[in-house]
């Protein structure tokens, strides 16, 4: 018995869905190190410089692990509804609100695309899905 095409990418547009919390993990660990640099700077003063670049550097480094691991993300749930062709009710509602938001961040071009794909495709997401006979 086959599966239905629309559901071949469910595991890459979960997987895909879950990265885009390391945006969120990564501007925690931003958060929480410029704390840990202010910190330093009101404890020993701005001028020594070998000890802000170490905080600084950690600030850079949960940033750029949040945004790589995001972005790779977001590819895996464009890979899921262009080649895939994953349809399903959440994964509307996701590409609308997630969409949304992201267009007013650094993933300005994917944030647009998922938006406009999910308003222009909207029929095909929330159609129930229609099993295929057996052979």
């Amino acid at each position: 018995m086959h599966e239905p095409p629309s559901q071949s990418g469910a595991f890459i547009a979960k997987l895909g869905a879950w990265l885009q919390l390391a945006q969120f993990i990564g501007l925690v660990g931003t958060v929480i190190g410029m704390q840990k640099a202010f910190s330093t700077i009101k404890t020993s003063g701005a001028g020594d410089p070998e000890i802000l670049s170490g905080a600084i550097g950690e600030v850079l480094i949960s940033s750029a692990a949040g945004i790589a691991i995001s972005f790779i993300g977001v590819l895996l749930v464009l890979f899921s509804i262009t080649a895939c062709r994953y349809r399903a009710v959440w994964m509307f509602w996701f590409l609308s609100l997630y969409g949304g938001l992201i267009t007013f961040s650094y993933f300005f071009p994917f944030g647009l695309f998922f938006l406009i794909f999910a308003l222009m495709k909207k029929d095909e997401f929330l159609r129930p899905s229609v099993p295929v006979p057996a052979a």
